[in-house]
């Protein structure tokens, strides 16, 4: 009896001890630790990353990263959305180029948790995007896609947050990479020809004109894809060429039948045709399935 009566006693109080804790901590002068925050909630709450919140909102990605997951998430802070030249940043958010946007935005995530510590030199993530991402770790510096790592494993309910100095754009086809750097003339002409499809795939090097060299063309810009198809072969070289793997004299074959390019290295790069010539201005701009160089000229077959 007595037992059974000192058994009781001692729940009671127990109970009473716990109910005593429980009001202590909803007490006003006692903070209550919040439930940890979806992925979303962590970069609207992190003021390094109020353009990614942006980015994420224009692609509709935010109920994305709201989701169970888990997610590793390489989160480009705002000075390297500011490192973008300006009129590239504004394409990427302009409603038109949703898609682009979010093949950018989905090359920062990959599926499952992954921490700092489980990053290892040489290795490949595969993203949501589907292409894959190099690590590198040297001397205690992680970089991703050739972007560092600058403050790792901000944990997240639904999975974990890699701060990095830059935005990733190895998602990019040649087409994508021609829209939202501006050049308008080309993306019109491929269109017209119906060759978007071409220059989607492969491993290419173009030769992009600007718009002020589709200007310059005498006579005007051919309008037909009859007449803008051999053009637009002329441009481009079935295989990836970057500028220092460029000799004076070579030979590039194009894909317009029989006919190759000649480059000449004495003065910066000259690109010549059948009838003229051009200057690169600006050299490899590489894109996912190749790489670009602007030309000042519109080359004629």
């Amino acid at each position: 009896m007595l037992s059974t009566l000192l058994t009781r006693r001692a729940a009671v109080a127990l109970s009473l001890s716990v109910l005593s804790t429980g009001l202590v901590a909803c007490g006003d002068d006692d903070p209550v630790t919040p439930a940890a925050q979806t992925i979303t909630q962590t970069a609207a709450a992190t003021p390094q990353l109020s353009t990614l919140v942006s980015a994420l909102t224009a692609a509709e990605l935010t109920g994305t990263l709201n989701g169970t997951g888990p997610f590793t998430v390489f989160a480009p802070v705002n000075s390297a959305f500011s490192a973008l030249p300006a009129d590239v940043l504004q394409r990427l958010l302009e409603t038109g180029n949703r898609a682009i946007l979010t093949k950018v935005l989905t090359f920062h995530v990959v599926p499952g948790r992954i921490t700092a510590s489980q990053l290892q030199n040489g290795q490949t993530l595969t993203t949501v995007e589907g292409t894959t991402l190099p690590v590198t770790v040297a001397a205690g510096v992680v970089t991703v896609g050739g972007a560092r790592v600058t403050t790792p494993d901000i944990s997240a309910s639904n999975g974990v947050v890699h701060l990095i100095d830059g935005v990733m754009l190895g998602s990019m086809d040649i087409v994508d990479n021609a829209i939202v750097r501006g050049f308008s003339s080309l993306v019109g002409a491929v269109t017209t020809a119906g060759l978007g499809t071409a220059l989607r795939g492969g491993n290419l090097t173009v030769f992009a004109p600007t718009n002020a060299a589709f200007a310059a063309i005498p006579g005007g810009a051919p309008t037909t894809a009859a007449a803008l198809t051999p053009v637009l072969q002329l441009h481009v070289i079935g295989s990836r060429a970057l500028s220092s793997q460029l000799t004076n004299g070579q030979l590039l074959p194009t894909l317009l039948p029989n006919v190759s390019l000649t480059v000449g290295l004495t003065t910066g790069v000259r690109i010549t045709g059948p009838r003229n010539f051009a200057s690169v201005v600006t050299p490899n701009i590489v894109a996912k399935n190749g790489v670009i160089h602007v030309i000042d000229t519109v080359l004629l077959p």
